[in-house]
């Protein structure tokens, strides 16, 4: 490795300055596909699904020549939307996997690091983080002055929307967005960056160099890539022109593991080393009087004293039908209960003895976040009515964040909740063919699917639970 370009790299994570760009290998190290696997793997769905054979060379055309959006926009057009994105989010869901020793190592960087990019669409940085940084997949404008940040590029799992792999969508966002673009133009002109997990080869990438370079005007600030031997000299002349100078390390195992040790070492040089305690003489014990009328030791003042942000408020709206459903929902929500990170309530925990509609109201009025658990009967409820109404009057004001949860199916699109992001999304994943082909049509266009209606409820619910826990992460995280 260039020592004098790793003493830079030292030097701009030391001054707070440095971000951390995270390519699809800091994924690949805990066995997800990389960009040209997951391609590969739509082009043999298509292949499977008989499509045109012209379409399925195309494809292959596409991914031999490393033209990585074209593969997948062909995918897309060659499967359908639907086929399509329940493909990519099946390849790419980390749940149950292992968190790479890489994503541990740039959260180790947490005391420092300004922000972090990625193109990956998995979850594996948000759980290294441990939920103490906030997603950002719709940035603002002014996102360079804020920092502990997870920018997602490409959006983020299950999230459909805000996904980016084809073409059309990869143009549309960062090319046609105003503020991706001045988000992205600000934060490469005033921070270094450090490219972590790239081939740097992959026509994503390229796009977005040129864009850089565009961005520079002929003075790139100093920004960083990690990659492993090998750079062809027309490639480096590419990179270097884009301010990127490069930290070529020799991966002999074959492994990366010199990524982790590069990263982990930025945060050991950056910490001041430890000073041993001042040696002083040891005072006489204190006369018997002295011991009887000693005071305890003051606590330092509160400004010195790191607490943790307060529980996220959760109120539970449901109908007195759905009580078992309820329950089952609580137990998979009671670790996040468990570890401080929600406070949940509803109706059936009000004493004997107290007003049931004061304590109804005044838990209502205080939650950060209210679910409502939608059935029929929950629409038919007039209590369930006015909790929907004091709801959304909390929404609109900002004062709260509600999501519905499709328990069971109902005529829940007329509701003026319609609007609304629903748990749980997604489907079941390795469904017979026929069963699956019997869902598709109540989950098309992003729509829910009852819990109720799942093969393993057990799943659905862990899937709410999921979208629960990212979400009360990142409302816990603005309470500081």
């Amino acid at each position: 490795m260039d020592d004098e370009i790793l003493e830079q790299l030292r030097e701009r994570y030391a001054s707070g300055n440095l971000i951390i760009f995270a390519g699809a290998g800091v994924s690949a190290a805990a066995g997800m596909p990389t960009w040209k696997q997951l391609a590969e793997r739509l082009r043999d769905r298509a292949r499977r699904k008989s499509a045109d054979p012209a379409v399925v060379d195309e494809i292959q055309q596409y991914i031999s020549s490393n033209q990585l959006i074209h593969a997948l926009s062909a995918a897309k057009l060659a499967l359908g939307a639907q086929d399509f994105n329940w493909t990519v989010d099946k390849e790419l869901d980390d749940t149950g996997r292992d968190l790479p020793e890489v994503a541990q190592a740039i959260a180790a960087l947490k005391p420092r690091l300004k922000a972090v990019l990625t193109t990956n669409i998995d979850r594996f940085l948000e759980r290294a983080f441990q939920g103490e940084w906030r997603v950002v997949d719709r940035p603002a404008g002014d996102i360079a002055m804020d920092r502990r940040f997870i920018l997602k590029l490409h959006g983020t799992l299950r999230a459909w929307d805000t996904w980016v792999f084809s073409r059309e969508q990869y143009d549309r966002a960062i090319f046609g967005s105003p503020l991706l673009q001045d988000a992205f133009g600000a934060l490469y002109r005033t921070h270094s960056m450090l490219f972590v997990g790239f081939g740097l080869a992959d026509d994503n990438i390229d796009q977005t160099l040129a864009r850089v370079r565009a961005l520079s005007g002929g003075q790139p600030p100093m920004h960083f890539a990690l990659l492993p031997k090998g750079v062809p000299p027309f490639r480096r002349r590419l990179l270097e022109e884009s301010g990127v100078r490069l930290i070529v390390y020799e991966n002999q195992a074959g492994d990366h593991a010199e990524v982790a040790e590069v990263l982990l070492g930025l945060e050991q040089s950056a910490a001041p080393p430890p000073q041993p305690p001042p040696r002083a003489a040891t005072p006489a014990p204190p006369p018997p009087s002295a011991r009887a009328t000693a005071t305890p030791t003051a606590a330092p003042p509160a400004g010195q004293r790191a607490t943790a942000p307060r529980p996220v408020r959760v109120f539970l709206s449901y109908a007195p039908r759905d009580e078992e459903l309820l329950g089952r929902l609580e137990v998979h929500m009671h670790r996040m209960k468990r570890e401080g990170l929600i406070a949940p309530w509803h109706s059936g925990e009000i004493g004997a003895g107290e007003d049931v509609e004061s304590a109804i109201s005044e838990q209502l009025d205080e939650a950060d976040l209210i679910l409502l658990l939608v059935s029929a009967n929950f629409l038919a409820s007039e209590q369930g009515d006015a909790q929907v109404t004091r709801a959304m009057e909390r929404r609109d004001a900002g004062q709260a964040t509600v999501v519905p949860i499709l328990l069971r199916r109902c005529d829940w699109e007329t509701t003026r909740l319609a609007g609304l992001q629903w748990l749980p999304r997604g489907m079941p994943k390795d469904l017979p063919e026929q069963t699956r082909k019997s869902l598709l049509e109540e989950c098309k266009d992003h729509k829910p699917l009852a819990v109720t209606r799942w093969p393993d409820e057990d799943e659905a619910f862990l899937q709410v639970v999921v979208e629960i826990r990212a979400l009360a992460t990142k409302l816990r995280a603005s309470f500081r």
